[in-house]
């Protein structure tokens, strides 16, 4: 419900920029990667997965309520970043209980199903704010309107929480690994390159908040983000399990692949794009990389984790992808200030490329 309007409301608040966005978004999402790697090898060490998702979730709630009292920007860039330090502590040991409550055979299934799921979420919650912000933005100024959208989605994110309450876990006893950097520093050859290659794409991949600007600035429109970010989002959902299914079955390299060169079409033609039927047909195809590469990366990652470091794997590869978003998303930011959001895309379709043409080389293990 919230994610389309965050990028709309900060540039609302005084001083705010493009690029203060771009920034904000690759601080955010660095702040994950972190607390991810933390997440998972302590996930790892512990032998308990369930906490650490609870906690997360349970962060996340409390401060989407908070952005509902946000009247400047750095108030945001702190909100954000504590807001995302929630996702950052839950999203290896929740992917590690995924892999866990699945055979080896259908762990690409398992992803695609929970990536349908999650995006359902993110569905409905767009269309419910675009019936909310008309009615609340009447009489009041548009930054209120989104304020108490803010409040309202807090009532699913504490739903939530409370069904992690539930979730049962395989709980083995504690163990002793190696310190926390000698893990990081020595995973697997064919895992480490295979991170080098997704830490590469995700510097291409910046933050969605550009997507939608562009949306804006072709549109005119403060309304129609929200329709095109649902469009990614039904796309996404509606494709998700039926693609990880399949890499199940052909394999993950040929399906990664396909996403790596959607992107780049992707990335090419919003350089040229100049009309609304246009940008529905590239919020198709966005929607199609997120299918494609999201749920099989994390397939990928769990098929080249080696025993009892699951969590680790997991959090190494968030964290390497993550960190990445930081200069991706300040580098789009200045890019689009500086010189036109043109300057951007192409930045994208370069090293998507770049990503495209390592990952060729990548030997996929035989499962």
């Amino acid at each position: 419900m919230i994610l389309p309007l965050l990028p709309l409301f900060f540039l609302t608040l005084p001083g705010a920029t493009e690029f203060l966005l771009g920034i904000l978004e690759g601080l955010a999402e660095s702040t994950v990667s972190i607390v991810q790697v933390l997440s998972g090898y302590y996930s790892d060490k512990v032998g308990r997965r369930k906490e650490f998702v609870s906690i997360g979730y349970g962060l996340s709630f409390s401060l989407k309520v908070a952005f509902g009292f946000v009247f400047t920007w750095p108030q945001f860039v702190i909100t954000r970043i504590a807001e995302r330090t929630g996702k950052g502590i839950r999203n290896p040991p929740r992917d590690v209980i995924l892999a866990e409550s699945t055979k080896p055979d259908t762990v690409g299934k398992a992803f695609g199903f929970h990536r349908a799921m999650d995006t359902s979420g993110a569905i409905f919650g767009p269309i419910i704010a675009l019936i909310l912000v008309p009615i609340l933005a009447t009489g009041r100024l548009i930054e209120d309107a989104y304020r108490l959208i803010f409040l309202i989605a807090a009532l699913p994110a504490a739903a939530a929480f409370i069904v992690t309450l539930f979730v049962r876990d395989k709980k083995k006893p504690k163990k002793k690994l190696k310190p926390l950097l000698a893990t990081l520093i020595s995973p697997p050859p064919n895992l480490k390159y295979f991170i080098l290659v997704a830490t590469i794409f995700s510097l291409a991949n910046f933050s969605y908040v550009f997507f939608l600007l562009k949306v804006r600035d072709v549109t005119s429109s403060n309304t129609l983000p929200i329709l095109f970010y649902l469009i990614f989002n039904v796309v996404y959902a509606l494709n998700s399990f039926v693609i990880g299914g399949l890499s199940d079955r052909i394999g993950r390299k040929p399906v990664i692949s396909i996403g790596y060169l959607l992107f780049v079409i992707l990335c090419t033609s919003l350089v040229f794009v100049s009309d609304v039927i246009q940008l529905v047909g590239l919020f198709i195809i966005y929607g199609l990389v997120y299918a494609f590469v999201e749920v099989t990366h994390r397939a990928l990652v769990s098929d080249l984790a080696v025993g009892e470091l699951k969590g680790t794997a997991m959090g190494t590869y968030h964290a390497s992808v993550g960190m990445a978003k930081l200069p991706s998303s300040a580098i789009a930011g200045f890019l689009w200030v500086a010189y036109g959001s043109q300057y951007t895309f192409y930045f994208g379709a370069i090293f998507s490329t770049i990503a495209l043409a390592l990952f060729l080389r990548f030997k996929e293990p035989k499962r």
